[in-house]
């Protein structure tokens, strides 16, 4: 199934790469460089200009490859949109029944954002596999350490905010894996079409990630 084959990813690499606000044309070469680096998920938000044909044409190129998802899927016809396009797995920055149920009869892997421990248990009762901690920068590693005190039978995901300096003290928090936009989908390389240092960034979050 499409959702065992994106956790077994998502546990192996240890990163999941968010892009945001970039063009359809600009996919595949981000996607390539991402993959060199180590990348085998990647996740195309849904305020990104285009996203469906962006997640659509990865599914096409690189779905026998890398694993494509979509984020910020904040409600059911966005869900559908989503999978329709190609996505097998979809993450949102919040925790919407709705949103999750729909996924889960797709079944597609569901990452909904959460930020207390209350909201983490309503995910589980769901039967969410991985939940998204958002946003993790400003919660800090210590919050999600703490968390894992009575809850340390969930996979938490942080997201926002991770970035090379933080991003092992979040492994070594008990991170199952991290979610990386910006510092990692560099717009000013992309812009610059240096797709290589993507992919060299891919491989120092990886590396830093594991490091632990």
């Amino acid at each position: 199934m499409d959702k065992w084959k994106v956790i077994h990813a998502i546990k192996e690499t240890g990163v999941i790469a968010i892009v945001r606000g970039t063009k359809p044309q600009e996919a595949i070469k981000i996607a390539e460089a991402l993959y060199e680096g180590g990348i085998r998920v990647i996740e195309v938000t849904c305020n990104t200009p285009g996203y469906l044909t962006s997640i659509e044409t990865l599914a096409t190129a690189m779905g026998d490859r890398m694993c494509i998802g979509a984020g910020t899927v904040i409600n059911p016809v966005m869900a559908q949109l989503v999978i329709d396009a190609g996505a097998i797995f979809a993450l949102a920055p919040d925790l919407n029944p709705d949103v999750v149920q729909l996924v889960h009869e797709k079944k597609k892997l569901m990452i909904p954002g959460v930020a207390t421990p209350s909201e983490m248990l309503q995910a589980h009762r769901l039967g969410v596999d991985l939940v998204k901690l958002f946003p993790a920068g400003a919660l800090g590693s210590r919050y999600l350490r703490e968390v894992f005190g009575p809850l340390n039978h969930l996979d938490i995901i942080p997201v926002g905010g991770i970035n090379l300096d933080n991003i092992q003290e979040f492994a070594q928090a008990g991170a199952f894996a991290v979610g990386v936009g910006g510092e990692l989908v560099l717009k000013e390389a992309i812009a610059a079409r240096n797709f290589s240092a993507l992919t060299e960034r891919a491989r120092m979050f990886i590396e830093k990630f594991h490091a632990k």
